[in-house]
């Protein structure tokens, strides 16, 4: 079982625990459900209106309310937020616990709150209740900074959108909440306008190509992409931070904390003995240097499982490169890497379920 903000890692989940055997029910109160066609899922106690004032009382008057309709479960599971995983406590059984962007929201700010949960997951991960599990290595590196405790890294896949590369069109696409105004002579069309909203995943594979200039680490837009084996174009590391010193309010990686996001100050190391930056602090989202160190661990770098990506050193070299690139063939690297992934993303869990 899942009640889940986020519509796309639980969907990811979802798809590969039924290609290995398994059910999951999604109570989804995501205000982006129209992507699935969905509707939003009525739910009592915890729902689109209250989740961010959760609580021990929260949780327990969860527990009364839906403790005889999930008791058959055997499971449940949480991405978006792992905070989430205190709901299901007073269950005894296994969690799942994905932690896809930043685990601790909704208590960045009540460091109080985020203590507990730290407790809370430190004493579930040691006697095996929870299962600590994150989909990209940024997050990974964060949980263990936080928790002190290892999380295990298996990759989204986003295999449900069953989208392939075509091409057909004459234009690039650029997707990014950044809108500069970008002078090149290639043709290129920002996804907003010339997709809309309701359009179908098959509508962006049919782009020669896919630009971005990501908002965070970890973007499922892009795992969907390359999954589908777009050809995609991103900054590279030294380009990106130059973006980010101009415009980190303006959508170039403007979401990698929740300090940022909802304009928090301070954070959890602020009454620290240790300096913030000695520990490089990835909530101190004013110093460029801290975040981008960060920023090296994003899913779009991660060369391993992430190759072929093209990156730009500055818009005139992106104009160079999609003059200049085999987008044909870069696709079908992507396709042999694709299988790779997909093994081990399966084995992965395949190994994980049979211990459950």
């Amino acid at each position: 079982f899942n009640l889940d903000l986020h519509i796309a890692v639980i969907a990811d989940v979802k798809e590969i625990f039924k290609k290995l055997g398994h059910q999951v029910t999604s109570w989804d109160i995501s205000g982006h459900s129209w992507v699935f066609d969905r509707e939003r899922t009525s739910v009592d106690v915890v729902n689109e209106c209250t989740w961010e004032n959760l609580d021990r009382e929260m949780c327990d008057k969860f527990f009364e309310r839906y403790k005889d309709e999930l008791a058959s479960y055997d499971a449940f599971i949480t991405t978006h937020t792992p905070s989430f995983s205190m709901l299901y406590e007073k269950f005894e059984k296994p969690i799942i616990s994905i932690a896809s962007t930043r685990y601790e929201f909704p208590f960045s700010n009540k460091m109080i709150l985020w203590s507990k949960f730290n407790k809370y997951l430190q004493e579930n991960i040691d006697n095996g209740r929870l299962i600590a599990v994150s989909n990209n290595k940024y997050d990974v590196e964060y949980c263990k900074l936080f928790t002190n405790r290892d999380w295990e890294h298996i990759p989204s896949l986003c295999e449900y959108t069953k989208s392939k590369y075509r091409g057909i069109k004459n234009e690039f696409l650029y997707s990014s909440k950044f809108k500069p105004r970008i002078n090149i002579k290639s043709p290129i069309i920002d996804k907003d306008i010339a997709l809309g909203r309701g359009y179908k995943w098959q509508n962006i594979a049919d782009y020669k190509g896919v630009v971005h200039i990501p908002y965070n680490a970890s973007v499922m837009s892009i795992t969907e992409q390359y999954t589908a084996c777009i050809p995609l174009f991103i900054p590279s590391w030294e380009f990106l931070k130059e973006l980010r010193e101009k415009y980190y309010n303006a959508g170039v990686l403007s979401e990698l904390s929740w300090n940022q996001v909802r304009n928090h100050q301070g954070g959890y190391f602020s009454n620290s003995t240790i300096p913030v930056n000695t520990i490089k602090d990835p909530n101190n989202y004013l110093n460029n240097d801290i975040m981008m160190e960060w920023v090296k661990l994003s899913d779009f770098y991660d060369e391993d499982r992430m190759p072929h990506i093209q990156y730009f050193n500055s818009f005139e070299h992106l104009d160079e490169l999609l003059a200049s690139v085999n987008l044909e063939n870069i696709s079908k690297q992507m396709a042999i890497q694709n299988t790779l992934r997909k093994k081990e993303t399966y084995e992965k869990w395949n190994h994980i379920l049979e211990k459950l």
